[in-house]
């Protein structure tokens, strides 16, 4: 006889004993005798049953339940007993966790339950008690919100009442999963509860974009662990697919702690829900709390701890009391991660004991840690490609792994790679392709450019320094004069790495949006150490005193709060310096001209991006920056033309085009 029938069976015996012959329950037992036996009872009684009859069938219950002694041993029980080991419970506690992992389990246990509570002959609380041998108010006690079993999260509650005669507590799916397994102690137990996580791909150095607040984690987590701390909480927050589990993984290595995720599925691989959730947190505090070798991991905070919906949209409504009980009292260090902290509830937030924003990695760590995928997934031979993509593009590591590892399926190299990261970055990206990280312009070419101060005396002054200085430009001047060119050039002569910005990327339709996203903007350059460029800063610095919204005022208040407290060199570049802020003179260390390329040098601009000899009429040209040289040539080389008199007719073209160049008034030819 099979574990499941035994549980039933004795449960049935125990009733028939307490209540006798005449009760309602005693009507059910040849139903419940045949449902579990598939024994036919003995003379069913065709009126009240009398003692011949109720004595036939206590010896039939006596002779199944003997059986089922003699058959295999009961894994809940013998696990319910661990788990009260461990946890410190009382027997009776014991016996009422397996109660309610039975009724969770076995079917036939939880059919013998409900149809004894629809006899309204019983309560819940009187057949834990039969089954786990105890007083009633024994029982009740130990039901209690604050007692063992509910504190720990072993019972959570179903949001019943008793006086529904209905199962107001059970036991999570996962823990009654891991209740019938075979095992032979309390750490195989453990184990099947909350496995280790994977061992991380990534290393410590990965991380350095993290500075101190890395070495920081670490010290918290190590004293935490050796200390028993209780409330530790560490937040990783940031965009999908920057590494926040990944580093969870590294850091819990480098303390030397066995790092367990929770509530990642039910017991079915479903999604859990919230309740099942913090039932598996309150679960691992108690089970591991004493271990000093664990850290749980908890992804997607969000889905715990969001505030950003309206609770009538929830599913399940949170008591603000008790989450933050559980996030200060938590007995097991634990490492929290969300996409957005906009979606989690303040409340929350504040009580995270350390927080860090995790960033796309700096284009040093990019190049290394794209260089290491390839050796793990497929060895490229155009390494130099490879580097090429990862110094422009700044995609999440987890998109780059995944694109190696189709391109090495589908056989392909380098370009097979890029396309499949391209298509993805576009598909987490809104549909719409990602510029990339440093937009692809003409190297700067300093013979070129017609600017008011001494660019080069200025570049050797400032590659003297020892770190870099806190500095800012203007770049003022007629598109194509090289102004962006030479501020990502300056970068170079820095030692810096680039982070450009256009008003186009900055710029929301929702109110508050331009602001975040321009304080964004400074932080990620604080957080690579990089080289802030803002190419048309006219958008973003525009005069006040002509601004007719309250948001234009504010965006342009963020964004000179940000550039009078920027720590490292950035740079602002215009066409119309004349509508610029007036509060923006004194943020500018460097307010520089970038005009059109003067008479000597427009041969100059002719020899670099034309192979046909100079025309000599030229030099009678006026108002052209080496960008009009660039877009005619190539203009002539989509044509197929290298004629010098076509060349210069377009050259002509581009600078009557110019605004403000003064035209003939009349008929000419």
């Amino acid at each position: 006889m099979t574990c499941e029938k035994h549980l039933a069976l004795g449960l049935v015996a125990s009733l028939a004993e307490r209540f006798g012959p005449g009760s309602k329950i005693a009507k059910e037992l040849p139903g419940w005798i045949e449902y579990l036996t598939d024994t036919e009872c003995p003379e069913r009684p065709r009126t009240r049953p009398g003692a011949a009859w109720w004595g036939r069938v206590r010896s039939l219950l006596d002779d199944l339940c003997q059986e089922a002694d003699r058959s295999e041993g009961n894994l809940v029980r013998a696990n319910a007993t661990r788990i009260g080991e461990h946890f410190g419970l009382t027997e009776v506690e014991a016996r009422i966790l397996e109660f309610f992992a039975n009724y969770r389990i076995f079917d036939m246990f939880e059919h013998v339950v409900d149809q004894a509570l629809e006899t309204r002959e019983v309560t819940l609380l009187f057949l834990v008690a039969q089954f786990s041998g105890a007083e009633q108010g024994e029982v009740r006690t130990a039901l209690r919100p604050d007692a063992r079993l509910k504190a720990s999260g072993l019972l959570q509650n179903e949001g019943r009442n008793w006086s529904s005669q209905r199962v107001p507590y059970a036991v999570s799916p996962r823990l009654a999963d891991a209740m019938r397994a075979d095992v032979d102690d309390i750490e195989e137990l453990v184990a099947l509860l909350f496995p280790a996580a994977p061992t991380p791909d990534a290393e410590w150095r990965d991380f350095e974009g993290l500075g101190e607040s890395a070495d920081l984690m670490r010290k918290l987590l190590t004293n935490a662990i050796v200390n028993g701390t209780p409330g530790v909480n560490i937040l990783l927050y940031g965009a999908p697919g920057t590494g926040k589990t990944e580093f969870c993984k590294v850091l819990a290595r480098e303390v030397g702690a066995s790092l367990r995720a929770i509530g990642e599925a039910d017991d079915s691989g479903e999604e859990p829900s919230r309740g099942e959730r913090l039932a598996e947190l309150g679960i691992a505090g108690r089970m591991l709390s004493a271990r000093r070798d664990t850290v749980l991991l908890l992804d997607e905070m969000e889905d715990l701890f969001g505030g950003a919906m309206p609770s009538f949209f929830r599913q399940e409504r949170m008591s603000k009391v008790f989450a933050n009980r559980l996030l200060e009292t938590n007995p097991v260090p634990t490492l929290w991660t969300t996409n957005s902290i906009e979606a989690c509830d303040p409340a929350f937030l504040r009580r995270m004991t350390f927080s860090v924003e995790m960033r796309t990695p700096s284009e040093r760590v990019r190049k290394r840690i794209w260089q290491r995928l390839a050796d793990r997934h497929q060895p490229l031979a155009e390494t130099g490609a490879l580097m090429a993509l990862a110094g422009i593009h700044d995609h999440p590591p987890a998109l780059v792994s995944d694109a190696m590892r189709v391109a090495r399926d589908c056989g392909g190299g380098v370009e097979t790679f890029a396309q499949v990261l391209g298509a993805s970055a576009k598909l987490t990206n809104g549909g719409i392709a990602p510029p990339p990280r440093h937009h692809s312009e003409a190297a700067w070419e300093a013979t070129l450019a017609n600017a008011d101060t001494d660019l080069a005396l200025l570049e050797a002054r400032l590659a003297g320094f020892d770190t870099a200085p806190r500095i800012s430009f203007c770049l003022d001047g007629p598109a194509g004069t090289g102004k962006s060119a030479w501020a990502r050039h300056l970068a170079k002569q820095l030692g810096l790495p680039v982070i450009e910005k256009r008003a186009s990327d900055l710029l929301s339709m929702w109110v508050g949006g331009s602001e975040k996203a321009i304080a964004r903007a400074f932080a990620d350059a604080r957080a690579e150490g990089a080289l802030l460029i803002f190419d048309e800063a006219d958008s973003l610095l525009a005069d006040r005193r002509n601004a007719s919204r309250q948001w234009e005022v504010s965006q342009v208040n963020e964004m000179l709060t940000w550039m009078e407290s920027h720590p490292l060199p950035f740079v602002c570049t215009t066409n119309l310096a004349e509508n610029l802020d007036p509060a923006t003179q004194r943020r500018f260390t460097f307010r520089i001209r970038f005009d059109w390329l003067r008479e000597d040098q427009l041969p100059l601009a002719w020899r670099a991006h034309f192979g046909a000899p100079v025309h000599a009429d030229v030099r009678a040209l006026d108002r052209l920056a080496a960008g009009d040289f660039a877009n005619v040539a190539r203009r002539m080389r989509a044509l197929g033309q290298d004629d010098p008199a076509t060349i210069l007719a377009e050259l002509r073209r581009e600078s009557e085009a110019k605004e403000g160049k003064t035209r003939a008034i009349g008929f000419g030819r």
